[in-house]
C-alpha cells in the first residue's frame, strides 16, 4: 500500500555508540546522511542521562542538522521532565531555528519502577512518581513561551515571572509535540488532550487500530480535530535471512541485558525476511500509523539501513 504521505524515519544508535566504547561520530553522521539520500523522511534519536548512557540527544541533532537539508529530526522519546522548562524551551527553539523548522520532539516519562530510570530523577532532587505530571506543565511551558512573549507561570513544579525566550521557533506554532503512550487509557487521553502526534510501540497492530480511534474520539470530545493529531509507531526490527535474524535477537539481548524473549514480551520486535518484516508494518499503515521509526537490531546499522531501502523501494516505498 505505497503511499507518498507515509513517512519513514531511521533511530541514529546513539547508545550503541556508547556501549561500543568507540568514539566514532563520523558513523552517526553518515547513518542521518546516508538515510537522507535513500529517501528516508526522518532521523530520530533516544534520551537518557545514565540509566542507558548515550551521546546527548540535543546534541546530536544540531550535528546531524548541520549535515542535512530535509529530512526532520526527532526525539523518541525524551525525558522533558528531567530538564528545565525555560531551559529546554530555548535549546529546542534554537535548534529549530538553525535547522529551518525541522524538529519534532517526543516526549516520554520512563519505565515505572525500574531502579536505573527511576535513578535518573532521584539524582536531580526530582520524584520519579511527579513525572508525567512535570512532563505535561513542561510542555504548557514551552508552548507558551515558544508563542508568546512576557510569560508568567505559576504551577505545581515550576514558577517564574515575565520570561520570554527567543529566537522563536521557526514552525509558526512551535515544535511540534510527539507525545509517547501505548495501551494506558489516561496516556491515551494526554495524547488527544496535548499531543501534535502519538507515538507508540504497541505490539499488535489491531491494538493500535483501537488505541488510534480512542484517541480521535477523545481529542473531538475535547473540542479538537482529531486530523491534527499525527499517528506514529517505534518499529524495532531485524530482518534478512538467518543470520540476520539471529544478530538481531543477540543484539536487543545485550542492549536490555535480558533474553530476547522477555524483550519480545514487553515491546514490538518484528524479525523475519523483508517481506515478512514489511507485512507486517503495513499493518500498523493501515490502522492508521503514518511515520514509521525504524529501529534496526544489527551491529552494522549502515548496512542494514541499505538493504531496509532496498526492501522498501521493492515494495513501493521511499519513491
Amino acid at each position: 500500500m505505497a503511499n507518498a504521505k507515509i513517512n519513514f524515519g531511521v533511530l541514529l544508535p546513539t547508545r550503541e555508540a556508547v556501549m561500543s566504547g568507540r568514539a566514532e561520530p563520523a558513523t552517526l553522521i553518515q547513518l542521518a546522511e546516508r538515510a537522507e539520500v535513500l529517501g528516508f523522511g526522518s532521523v530520530w534519536v533516544g534520551d537518557s542521562l545514565t540509566a542507558r548512557p548515550r551521546i546527548d540527544a540535543l546534541t546530536t541533532l544540531a550535528a546531524v542538522g548541520a549535515r542535512t537539508q530535509r529530512v526532520r529530526l526527532g526525539t523518541s522519546i525524551f525525558l522533558a521532565a528531567l530538564r528545565n522548562p525555560i531551559l529546554l524551551a530555548y535549546q529546542l527553539a534554537s535548534l529549530d531555528w538553525i535547522t529551518g523548522g525541522r524538529i519534532d520532539f517526543g516526549v516520554g516519562y520512563g519505565r515505572p519502577k525500574e531502579p536505573a530510570a527511576e535513578s535518573e530523577f532521584r539524582m536531580l532532587g526530582l520524584d520519579p512518581a511527579a513525572r508525567i505530571k512535570m512532563s505535561e506543565e513542561v510542555i504548557e511551558i514551552m508552548r507558551r513561551l515558544w508563542r508568546e512573549n512576557d510569560v508568567s507561570h505559576a504551577g505545581r513544579f515550576t514558577s517564574f515571572e515575565h520570561v520570554t525566550v527567543e529566537p522563536k521557533p521557526v514552525q509558526p506554532s512551535g515544535v511540534p509535540i510527539w507525545v509517547a503512550s501505548n495501551n494506558v487509557e489516561p496516556g491515551l487521553k494526554r495524547v488527544a488532550r496535548l499531543g501534535d502526534a502519538w507515538i507508540n510501540n504497541i505490539k499488535s497492530p489491531e491494538l493500535f487500530g483501537e488505541c488510534w480511534q480512542k484517541i480521535r474520539a477523545y481529542a473531538s470530545a475535547a473540542g479538537r480535530d482529531p486530523e491534527s493529531i499525527h499517528a506514529s509507531i517505534y518499529f524495532t526490527l531485524a530482518a534478512g535471512g538467518k543470520d540476520a535474524v539471529v544478530e538481531g535477537q543477540t543484539f536487543l539481548a545485550k542492549y536490555y541485558n535480558r533474553s530476547f524473549e522477555a524483550v519480545a514480551n514487553a515491546m514490538l520486535c518484528v524479525t523475519g525476511s523483508w517481506d515478512e518484516v514489511i507485512d507486517w508494518m503495513e499493518k500498523y499503515l493501515e490502522a492508521g500509523a503514518r511515520t514509521v521509526v525504524l529501529r534496526f537490531a544489527a551491529n552494522d546499522q549502515l548496512r542494514a539501513l541499505e538493504s531496509c531501502a532496498e526492501a522498501l523501494d521493492r515494495r513501493g516505498f521511499l519513491c
